[in-house]
């Protein structure tokens, strides 16, 4: 019984399997003459019986007897021998039988018919003896291989790696090799006989509902019946296997069912293996589409992309459906186009390893970008070529990195090539490893002769090489930048060089050597030491002359006192005569007088505050101001109080935008200034127009601007930095009074403060006055 129940059904046949028939018989000389020499010794023993007998038989059936013979050799000779045996027979009877004996001759027709049924005869029984024979050694061989074949198919059966359950035409067990043994955890011989739904349990994996017995529904449609997946089987022990395979119908010769064949095989393997395979692409994916360089599959006879990742649509700024319809030498720029795609078919036909390209591309928007192409070849088993993986790489920015290195390279070098300046390296032993043109020449050596050497080996003077080399290993040592003095040169020609040597440290942080820039500084050397010695010169003639304007300064200073006592003892006893004659004797002096005194009361009021401000601001030209953290709140609440008669004398109008904020300044001098900005304010305005005045603060970053604007009568443009100065006035005295030095006050206060000062046009009409001073700190 042959059977493959993947691709067909059992039947029932004579196997061509190992146990071959014997082979056939040689015929070789040995053979012929044993069975001739059997047809002969047998016609002889039948001879010698016939004779033996020839008294009881004399002449009668001389043939029959020798029948035996014939058949006899027949059996053992087959045909031809049963002939030979035939024909000695006939002429044994002939010759010792009939008579006359021991003649060859035939006299009577009776003998003549004789002969001719004994040879009808003889050679109908040495046919029938020699097919008969035949077939029974050809029934003999069949079963041999019969029972060869079965062994062989038994064997092969146990043999087989995968499940094989063989039942009868009703679906009883008849058969189970070791696979399936241990799948279904039954041994054969306790379950042959058993129906098969109660050894091969098999149940849905998803819903565990029992299945369809396979036997019943081969045996129903006689046909091959392959097994639902995400089948499971229930072993014995409870174990489960997830199985996969077919069950089929043996049939016989004439078709019938005689059984069915269920081969199944353990997935649990296979399975395994899928899910391992599914991870493993599904990596691949994840790799491939992760990647941080851009990759793809292409086709090797046009270079069309297959496959893409992201980050390729990121370089060539394309989508991946518009990748698909490309080639990727279309991306390549035209000039690098031709010898990129020739390279890449070399190594396709296997003239180079791989093929590798730093070319330039063209993107979507058109932009030019550098990439580094790298393409591997994938081959089957055979080396044959199937496809490309390409990988892309985005070296735009390395590219132009290298070029900038290499442009700030030649710069540095042009640099220290021409700078006179000497620029050097040097290694951790204090060997030089670099030295510019300048650093040659102050050494006295070419490019050659230096580099490799310590200073010691070419100082002039063994001290200063001793010098340099202490400064070389406290740099190297401390690992900090050092600046010094170094001197080096032969005696009377030594040159002094301010020189800072910072370490030269390794990719992991260990100094490894210096780097040093010294600038030849002996003229510097000299001008400062002349510098030196004309600042003490200088320093002297300073002293002497800070103590004669300190002398002059006193002087002046007491001459200012000794000028304002004198020049207000008049001014008082004037004011003081006037008021006196205008109280006592008003009545009796005309009307002219009376305005001749009130004329000499106000000129002296008028020169009494003239002096007072000038005095003030001599002050502050010579009086040392401490600036101080002032709240402005403060100092224009002082101010206010200090002028509430004067606002309220004029009527005035004044406003404040509360906070003003805190500045540095001196709060006395501050005071005077806001005053006078004040006053002016609600003095400088047109008869008969109520003043109006508004105070606030901007905050201008490290600074603090206070304005106070008036509705005043303005100030032209061509005046505005005029009114600022000492003893200028705009407007005659007896329209407005004042000294003309109040302003110039202000300028000098703000100033002395570390301030400013000015005016501009009030937008509604009027000035807007303003002075900025330093803010305080932390605000």
């Amino acid at each position: 019984m042959l059977y493959d129940a993947r691709t067909s059904s059992p039947v029932w046949s004579t196997p061509q399997a190992s146990a071959s028939p014997k082979p056939p018989r040689q015929r070789t000389g040995k053979r012929i003459l044993a069975r001739y020499g059997v047809a002969i010794a047998a016609v002889a023993v039948v001879t010698a019986i016939r004779l033996a007998l020839a008294p009881l038989l004399e002449e009668h059936s001389p043939f029959l007897v020798f029948t035996l013979a014939v058949m006899a050799t027949a059996w053992y000779g087959g045909l031809r021998a049963a002939l030979f045996a035939m024909v000695l027979a006939a002429l044994s009877a002939t010759f010792f039988i009939l008579r006359p004996r021991f003649e060859l001759g035939l006299s009577m027709q009776v003998v003549h018919a004789q002969l001719a049924l004994f040879l009808f005869t003889g050679g109908g029984l040495s046919y029938l003896t020699d097919s008969l024979h035949r077939a029974r050694s050809r029934a003999e061989i069949a079963e041999r291989k019969t029972q060869a074949s079965e062994e062989w198919l038994r064997v092969t059966l146990r043999s087989i790696g995968d499940g094989v359950i063989a039942t009868d035409e009703v679906g009883r067990v008849c058969f189970m090799n070791p696979s399936a043994e241990k799948l279904t955890g039954w041994k054969e011989a306790d379950v042959v006989g058993w129906p098969l739904r109660e050894v091969f349990r098999i149940v849905g994996e998803p819903d565990r509902e029992p299945m369809e017995d396979p036997v019943t529904k081969v045996l129903q449609e006689g046909s091959v019946v392959g097994l639902a997946n995400h089948t499971l089987l229930l072993a014995r022990d409870g174990r489960e296997y997830p199985i996969s395979d077919s069950g089929a119908p043996i049939l016989d010769d004439t078709g019938r069912i005689r059984g069915v064949v269920l081969v199944f095989q353990d997935g649990t393997t296979k399975r395994e293996a899928a899910r391992r395979l599914a991870a493993s692409e599904a990596e691949f994916r994840e790799a491939f589409e992760r990647a941080g360089v851009g990759e793809a599959q292409v086709d090797l006879a046009t270079g069309r992309f297959l496959r893409v990742n992201h980050m390729l649509c990121e370089i060539t700024g394309c989508t991946a459906d518009e990748l698909a319809t490309m080639t990727f030498p279309e991306v390549t720029h035209p000039d690098n186009r031709a010898a990129d795609w020739a390279r890449f078919q070399a190594t396709v036909r296997g003239e180079r390893p791989m093929f590798e390209s730093e070319t330039r591309y063209v993107r979507k928007d058109g932009r030019e970008i550098r990439v580094r192409v790298t393409a591997t070849i994938i081959r089957n088993e055979r080396g044959e070529p199937l496809r490309a993986m390409v990988v892309f790489q985005d070296v735009t920015e390395r590219v132009e990195a290298e070029e900038a290195l290499q442009q700030r390279k030649a710069l540095l070098r042009a640099v220290t090539e021409a700078t006179s300046d000497l620029i050097y390296a040097k290694d951790a032993a204090g060997r030089l490893t670099l030295a510019n043109p300048s650093t040659l020449h102050a050494i006295g050596r070419t490019e050659e002769e230096a580099i490799g050497r310590r200073d010691v080996d070419f100082a002039p003077q063994a001290e200063q090489g001793r010098r340099i080399a202490e400064l070389d290993r406290s740099v190297m040592t401390s690992g900090r930048e050092v600046t010094d003095e170094e001197e080096f040169g032969p005696p009377g020609a030594v040159r002094t060089y301010l020189t800072t040597k910072a370490p030269l440290r390794d990719a992991s942080g260990a100094v490894v050597g210096l780097v040093g820039v010294s600038r030849d500084i002996t003229a510097r050397k000299r001008a400062e030491e002349e510098v030196r010695r004309l600042a003490a010169a200088l320093e002297q003639r300073v002293e002497e002359r800070t103590r004669a304007l300190s002398e002059a300064n006193a002087e002046l200073e007491a001459f200012s006192y000794t000028i304002a006592h004198d020049l207000r003892a008049p001014v008082r006893n004037m004011h003081s005569l006037a008021d006196a004659l205008f109280e006592d004797y008003a009545e009796e002096l005309p009307a002219e007088a009376r305005d001749y005194t009130q004329r000499i009361v106000g000129a002296a009021v008028r020169m009494d505050n003239l002096i007072k401000d000038l005095l003030a601001y001599a002050r502050l030209a010579r009086e040392a101001i401490r600036p101080e953290p002032l709240d402005l709140d403060s100092v224009l609440t002082d101010v206010l109080g200090q002028m509430r008669p004067e606002i309220r004398e004029r009527r005035a109008e004044v406003t404040v935008a509360w906070p003003l904020g805190l500045v540095v300044a001196h709060r006395t001098t501050l005071g005077q200034v806001v005053t006078n900005l004040l006053g002016n304010a609600i003095k400088f305005v047109q008869a008969g127009k109520k003043p109006v005045a508004h105070v606030y603060a901007e905050d201008r970053g490290d600074r603090v601007r206070l304005w106070v604007e008036d509705n005043g009568i303005g100030v032209e443009p061509e005046h505005r930095e005029r009114i600022f100065r000492v003893f200028e006035r705009l407007h005659a005295q007896e329209a407005y009074p004042g000294t003309g030095i109040g302003l110039a006050i202000v300028r000098k206060s703000a100033e002395r403060m570390g301030g400013s000062c000015g005016v501009e046009p009030n937008p509604t009409g009027g000035s807007r006055f303003w002075i900025e001073l330093p803010k305080q700190e932390g605000v």
